[in-house]
């Protein structure tokens, strides 16, 4: 089985699927209100190789460039220089599994296309075609304002070997493959047959060197593409140019990271006067032949593989993103400094939307990314780079890059310029305590111990993470309304100490926030202090239900389990041994003590009476057993419950163990949901009802980070700060945007019930027997495309859930190649008419008038088609019972993916 092998998609079934996404105003799960729009004043255009680029932005040779969906989608957000991904004569290599570790620092142990070399021309095909008729869809005047750059590797033999060789010559004359898809695509874009598609994908292209390549065959490779080919030709330099003391010196002793570079990194890289010598040649023949050549900074750097997240069998990873960025830089600088600053270098080391303004300032163009979209927000993270380059060229006051450069040094001389930016960038962001240091940007782990459902998925990892519980995305999304009283209400629901864990909380929440991965987390804490501090949330107790309860000490915990006593409608005493309430936890915040008499007065205010110096032994805790509904014992030390029928709850605190602030207000309430509950009792509905999300703008702000946030919160930016949240309780959506591949969709979705059945057989037949209920209720459901997907194990680094989702969610297959190679996962065969693989065994479904009928090796059941209630069961092989929730989440499965996912479908 092959479950991590990729199946392209036909161009025009791809074509149909994003003009069917284009009339909902999204595409390939990008929301149009990221989609980049050219305008003719931009002043970052650029030319390159005789093309005027619409931005200087592009995707780097990687996962973003290796399927035509994915390069259409790097251009709908404002791609232009597309690096295609490399190619080499071996293609047919197997890649370790997860490939990919990019939950801060980047690493990957893939190094090259998982496609054959007919494959990757196919999909650069498609692309090519499918992006001039997106250009002419959206309006676009004369030709698409973009270049298709080759890649290739890694060695000379194989780059003259005739599949290399075929594959080049294909991309440089394809107007037959061009006028074919034209052809297939009439039927769906009719303009199409009247748009001027160039013949000729590329004549430019990008060498990667694999690290290890002799020195002379660089060379020996360089020259034979610039004289041989006649090809604008880029050498892309290693990191390792700069040299082991200077690379080690930056990474590990002032940036702070433990990443391990080998002496073998340096030993079998190129030298720095070799490559001084390699360049020099190259600029000669360039000039001779008539073409450009330039250099790329820079390849990965290459590391152990230490603490990552890949293989173990991966001995050596390649580090990429944040921390190189510093080192690149620096290497940029001395270059220029090397050749006066007029050496065409283009770049791609860890740039983001924060510090793409300022590696152009450093004449280096075009700018290409892949670590950055690897990240939540994905390809939309591009959108800000534009939003970002436009305003620092307008407060520069630029009208063009190379005024941009000129304008940030102060100087009319663009070359000296150029050197002087980059040599004033490379000290600021080499220093200790730049935001590129480990200790700045060492990243929490979102990750929780949460299982992920193939379906309603959805929750926030901070609300995962509060012992309390604290409905975390709900009382921001009232705080950034600017509702204070609203908010208090969302966190008086969970937790009635809002003043005392406003200053006091350990902070769970906070080291799970999702945007650690943008910028910094939400400063939850803070929002809730001055929530607290702001104002009274109206609340209530319900009608007295006659029920009494007594809470033996009023530490957090019994003062909580009081409170939502109290708001239900119960009649509740705390007795408390000491003098003032608060127990051992709160009694030792004597600078907070104003803190907790507010909340212990909000407490009292529901009808709660509080009996201090009332110290409860055994005998009078039978005395209050007697005279009440319920006891809950909130005492560390235990008293015997032996007796009393049920009738006392008794805290568990382990031995030598003080339970903490917030440990404890999650369990007063969860004591108090037990009582209500041995009272038939239900708790009081006390949260305000959330407003709906708006998904549109909510996916936009999940693509962008702040520059700065607030190191403290108050008043006066309580509604900013709350703002930042992402919501990811209500739309979440975190796996389909790290997706190079496009393979995880985030779709909406109908609510669904259905009921958990079992089949049991007996003497008169089989048994149907029906235990529950099961629903799937969220508006957003995620699916997994199998073609799309390599399982390269980005989606499972970001999601929030201990799962993964390219193994956990439902996967849909599109093509039959696709399905017939996997161990999982299902296809439509036709109208109504599904198969399906789950462990490797078979299974299928029909529908069949007003019901489904659904069979694998185990059994064949007939289910309505509106409740799912199974009509008729057959078990096979003598089994005596097997539940049916497989066969009835195969019909929601599918109903879903013949629903939502129809333009997907064909």
């Amino acid at each position: 089985m092959a479950d991590d092998h990729m199946h392209g998609m036909s161009a025009p079934r791809l074509l149909r699927m994003i003009l069917k996404e284009l009339e909902h105003s999204s595409a390939l799960g990008i929301v149009k209100e990221l989609f980049f729009s050219a305008r003719e004043d931009d002043p970052f255009r650029l030319e390159r190789y005789g093309v005027i680029l619409e931005t200087p932005l592009g995707v780097a040779a990687g996962p973003h460039t290796q399927m035509a969906q994915n390069i259409v989608a790097a251009w709908l957000t404002g791609a232009r220089y597309i690096e295609l991904k490399t190619v080499q004569v071996l293609d047919q290599i197997s890649v370790a599994k997860p490939c990919i570790d990019m939950a801060d620092e980047g690493y990957n142990c893939e190094w090259s296309q998982e496609l054959s070399l007919d494959q990757s021309y196919d999909e650069y095909l498609k692309a090519w075609v499918l992006l001039h008729v997106l250009h002419d869809y959206f309006g676009g005047k004369g030709a698409p304002g973009m270049i298709f750059n080759m890649s290739a590797g890694y060695s000379m033999e194989g780059i003259l070997s005739p599949t290399v060789q075929r594959f080049l010559d294909r991309m440089g004359d394809c107007a037959a493959d061009v006028e074919k898809l034209k052809k297939e695509l009439a039927p769906i874009y009719p303009r199409v047959k009247d748009l001027h598609i160039p013949g000729r994908m590329s004549d430019n292209l990008t060498i990667s060197c694999m690290h290890g390549c002799p020195p002379d065959e660089v060379g020996r490779i360089a020259l034979y593409f610039i004289e041989g080919r006649g090809y604008h030709t880029t050498l892309k330099m290693n990191p390792t140019l700069l040299g082991p003391e200077r690379v080690r010196g930056i990474l590990n002793d002032t940036l702070g990271y433990e990443t391990v570079v080998p002496d073998i990194a340096f030993g079998h890289d190129l030298p720095y006067d070799t490559a001084m010598g390699i360049l020099k040649n190259c600029l000669a023949a360039a000039e001779k032949k008539g073409v450009c050549f330039s250099v790329k900074l820079t390849n990965t750097l290459e590391t152990e593989n230490h603490k990552q997240n890949l293989p173990d069998k991966e001995k050596t990873v390649y580090m990429s993103g944040r921390p190189l960025h510093p080192i690149s830089i620096s290497l940029a600088a001395k270059l220029q400094k090397e050749f006066g600053g007029a050496l065409d270098i283009s770049f791609c080391a860890g740039v983001d939307a924060l510090n793409v303004a300022d590696t152009l300032a450093g004449g280096l163009a075009p700018v290409t990314v892949c670590s950055d979209l690897l990240k939540p927000g994905g390809y939309g993270r591009l959108a800000q780079y534009v939003e970002n380059l436009r305003a620092a060229m307008s407060t520069a006051g630029a009208k063009s890059l190379d005024g941009f450069v000129c304008k940030r040094a102060g100087s009319s001389d663009r070359w000296a310029a150029a050197i002087k930016n980059l040599e004033a960038y490379a000290a600021r962001i080499t220093a200790k305590g730049s935001r590129y240091s480990k200790v700045a940007g060492n990243k929490p782990d979102v990750k929780t111990e949460r299982s992920l459902p193939a379906l309603d998925c959805a929750a926030a990892p901070c609300k995962t993470a509060c012992p309390a519980g604290q409905d975390v995305p709900g009382y921001m999304a009232r705080a950034a309304a600017g509702d204070p009283a609203g908010t208090l209400a969302v966190i008086l629901a969970t937790n009635p100490l809002p003043n005392v864990l406003g200053k006091m909380c350990n902070q769970a929440c906070r080291s799970k926030c999702m945007r650690a991965h943008y910028d910094d987390p939400l400063r939850i804490r803070d929002v809730k202090r001055c929530t607290a501090e702001m104002g009274a949330s109206g609340l209530t107790p319900a009608t007295a239900n006659g029920r009494s309860v007594a809470v033996i000490g009023a530490g957090p915990a019994g003062l909580t389990c009081a409170w939502f006593l109290a708001l239900a409608g119960c009649s509740v005493n705390v007795y408390e041994a000491g003098d003032k309430p608060g127990g051992r936890v709160l009694g030792k915040m004597a600078k907070e003590a104003e803190r907790v008499e507010r909340d212990v007065r909000n407490i009292l205010d529901m009808g709660v009476k509080l009996h201090l110096n009332k110290a409860v032994n055994q005998a009078e805790l039978a005395v209050l057993a007697a005279r009440n509904d319920a006891v809950y014992a909130a005492v560390d030390e235990p008293l015997s419950t032996a007796g009393f029928s049920g009738k006392v709850l008794q805290r568990i605190v382990a031995p030598g163990k003080t339970p903490g602030l917030v440990d404890s207000v999650g369990e007063g309430r969860r004591a108090a949901g037990v009582l209500l509950a041995r009272l038939g009792l239900l708790a009081a509905d006390l949260a305000p009802a959330k407003a709906g999300t708006d998904a549109r703008s909510l996916r936009k702000r999940q693509a962008f980070r702040y520059a700065e946030t607030a190191k403290s919160v108050d008043a006066a930016n309580v509604r900013e700060e709350a703002a930042r949240c992402l919501q990811c309780d209500e739309y979440c959506g975190i796996c389909a945007s790290v997706c190079p591949n496009r393979a995880n969709l985030l779709l909406p979705s109908s609510s669904r019930t259905w009921p958990v059945q079992e089949a049991v057989a007996d003497r008169d037949g089989v048994r149907v027997i029906t235990l529950g209920t099961a629903k799937a209720e969220s508006p957003w459901q995620v699916l997994n495309l199998g073609d799309f997907c390599n399982e390269c194990g980005n989606c499972a680094a970001f999601c929030p859930s201990a799962g993964a989702p390219y193994r956990d969610k439902i996967r849909l297959h599109l093509s039959r190649a696709s399905f017939e190679a996997a161990s999982h996962g299902f296809c439509r065969t036709a109208e109504g008419r599904f198969e399906g693989k789950r462990r490797g065994e078979p299974w299928s479904l029909r529908k069949n008038g007003g019901t489904y009928v659904y069979e694998d090796t185990r059994l064949r059941a007939e289910l309505d088609a509106q409740s799912l209630n199974a009509l008729s069961v057959e078990l096979r092989d003598g089994l005596a019972a097997a539940s049916l929730a497989e066969a009835a989440q195969a019909v929601v499965f599918c109903e879903f993916a013949a629903d939502a996912a129809a333009p997907y479908i064909e």
